[in-house]
């Protein structure tokens, strides 16, 4: 792993609002139990990758899956359990410096606790395996853990902090943040992860985003992708493949019902990066971005 003084900047402060997911995370469905589904899908389109051999491009189609519930365990603490499922699907045009897919399965398990009308209280440990190509094995294998507390100074304002540690990771403790603000009636402010950005709430069913989010994730290649003739250098083989898009955009989202809801995104990536890490990073363009997601919650 990088030392910390080689740190992304722009990876680095992504990580850093991670903790309000985890505060989303622990808030009820809407019943005291409840489950949520949700299912999404992006484009990422073509982009140049910037290497130092020959040109080669990339486009990018992802799916995800992802299943969450809260059981009450006593009338102050909740036990939090899920299942994570994502693919990306890798469309290369010129020399193959990316394997063709990239998968991971998690089954994030945590335990919330409310202290009282103020504070609440977060723990998750998230076992998952991730991998490209073929089937996902334990070299795979990781266990991020996160400790997280969130202070709600008005019902407008809720500030959540803790501690992620991700072996993984290029740093393994880092601290986290964010903040969630409700400064007018329809109006709210949002510094999350993966999804940050401010909302309007047009209709009772139409909710309008200017969003800033993060897309992808680490994954553990055992295969060098690149043609036998390509390998020159460093082996890519047994190393772990960062995939990283910062995307900037609009969005809407739409209620059908109280349990079921429909999103639309649309926007440019301004930063895309796959690094292997300590040994080839691999640049890519701007390209634009598209997603829909489904939301089912019970």
């Amino acid at each position: 792993m990088m030392a910390p003084s080689s740190l992304r900047p722009l990876t680095l402060a992504l990580l850093v609002p991670l903790g309000t997911v985890a505060a989303a995370f622990a808030q009820p469905t809407g019943a005291r139990d409840g489950f949520e589904f949700s299912a999404r899908y992006s484009h990422t389109g073509r982009s140049d990758l910037d290497t130092a051999g020959p040109v080669s491009s990339v486009a990018v189609d992802s799916f995800q899956l992802g299943l969450r519930a809260n059981t009450a365990l006593s009338e102050a603490t909740s036990l939090l359990y899920g299942l994570d499922w994502s693919r990306h699907e890798l469309d290369r045009v010129g020399p193959r410096w990316l394997p063709e897919n990239l998968k991971s399965l998690a089954a994030p398990v945590g335990l919330a606790h409310r202290l009282n009308d103020r504070w609440r209280l977060l723990a998750t440990v998230s076992p998952r395996l991730a991998g490209a190509g073929g089937d996902l094995g334990s070299a795979g294998f990781d266990l991020p853990v996160m400790a997280l507390a969130s202070y709600t100074t008005s019902p407008e304002l809720t500030w959540s902090f803790g501690l992620r540690y991700g072996a993984r990771s290029d740093i393994k403790v880092l601290p986290i943040a964010g903040v969630v603000w409700k400064f007018a009636p329809e109006w709210e402010f949002r510094l999350a992860w993966p999804d940050s950005g401010l909302s309007y709430r047009a209709t009772p069913e139409l909710t309008l985003r200017a969003v800033a989010m993060f897309h992808g994730g680490d994954y553990r290649l055992e295969e060098d992708p690149r043609a036998p003739a390509d390998r020159t250098g460093t082996s890519l083989a047994d190393s772990w493949l960062e995939y990283r898009e910062v995307r900037v955009g609009v969005a809407a989202e739409y209620a059908i019902n109280r349990s079921f809801s429909l999103r639309a995104d649309l926007g440019k990536v301004v930063s895309q990066r796959f690094e292997y890490i300590d040994r080839l990073k691999v640049d890519g363009a701007s390209p634009t971005y598209l997603g829909l997601g489904l939301v089912a919650r019970f």
